[in-house]
């Protein structure tokens, strides 16, 4: 292909032009699914944490039984998967407001013990009874200690993504300043990249058919740097190697991560072809001008 009109201005505008398409992309992605609390809980549902979340309470209270000599059932009696999926997602949300900025309300459980705690006080009751065994006030701190140890327990995994660990510490208050302002700096690169772009358009005006190649490499160049390394990290695995201790935390990480990659590879890979399609179409412009043009002057040399 010949060298292109007006090259080393259209190349520094074009790397520039490139460099904030990156930056917008990156603030949007940032925007509508990093600091998107929506896509966290949908994340909860569609990794399956919160069914593996069900499953480690049941296990827990199997374990917690031989100490307490409480049947596991008498625990989980008032557990069921919907109420523990829609507590963790509750939870998970309001963290994720509160550390976003869009709350001042602190995030806390909001469940409900008062049946856990009838149907484990009523067990316990009714063995004493059956026992002859006497219920003093030590009896009755047994019973408000087993369920406190429990509850804390039941509390403590809800938290699925540690939002509420992550919202509560020193570190959200950085979070709480940027993630309200990304709006204003995805407005200041679109201005930026919209006066680039158009600077390009008016340089190369009476060169229309060079402007496909310039917008090529824009679009391969944003498209290349998100799509390699986020490729690179989904075909090899890379986050399963992620030690959790609990496996719903697990599957909450790594599937929030994988999801954010997925779409960063959708997207980019999207830009990526068309930025080859538009290179290669800028090629092909320049051949049948080209050809064209030795039409139009051996007619004329003919003539």
């Amino acid at each position: 292909m010949k060298r292109l009109y007006h090259y080393r201005p259209m190349l520094v505008l074009a790397i520039f032009a490139s460099l904030f398409a990156v930056l917008t992309e990156a603030l949007i992605f940032c925007s509508t699914m990093v600091f998107n609390t929506d896509y966290y809980v949908w994340t909860i549902s569609n990794s399956g944490a919160d069914k593996a979340l069900y499953h480690e309470l049941d296990d827990y209270f199997n374990q917690y039984s031989s100490p307490t000599g409480i049947p596991k059932e008498v625990y989980t009696k008032s557990l069921n998967e919907e109420k523990v999926s829609a507590t963790a997602k509750k939870l998970t949300r309001s963290s994720l407001e509160y550390m976003f900025g869009r709350s001042l309300a602190k995030p806390e459980v909001d469940y409900d013990y008062t049946d856990f705690e009838n149907d484990v006080t009523e067990y316990v009751e009714k063995h004493a009874e059956a026992n002859n065994i006497e219920m003093d006030k030590e009896y009755y701190a047994f019973i408000d200690n087993t369920i406190d140890v429990a509850e804390k327990k039941v509390n403590s995994s809800f938290d699925i993504l540690m939002a509420k660990k992550l919202a509560t510490s020193s570190s959200s208050s950085v979070l709480k300043r940027i993630v309200p302002e990304l709006s204003l700096g995805i407005g200041i690169c679109i201005v930026v990249l919209a006066v680039l772009l158009g600077l390009m358009f008016y340089i190369d005006r009476h060169h229309p058919f060079d402007m496909p190649y310039w917008f090529g490499t824009i679009f391969f160049a944003c498209g290349a740097l998100f799509l390699i390394p986020s490729l690179y990290c989904r075909l090899t695995g890379y986050f399963d190697g992620l030690f959790m201790e609990d496996q719903s935390i697990y599957y909450a990480i790594t599937g929030a991560i994988y999801g954010v990659t997925n779409r960063l590879i959708l997207v980019n890979g999207i830009l990526f072809a068309l930025g080859i399609v538009l290179m290669i179409f800028a090629q092909v412009i320049h051949i049948f001008r080209v050809r064209e043009a030795k039409l139009y002057s051996h007619e004329h040399h003919h003539a």
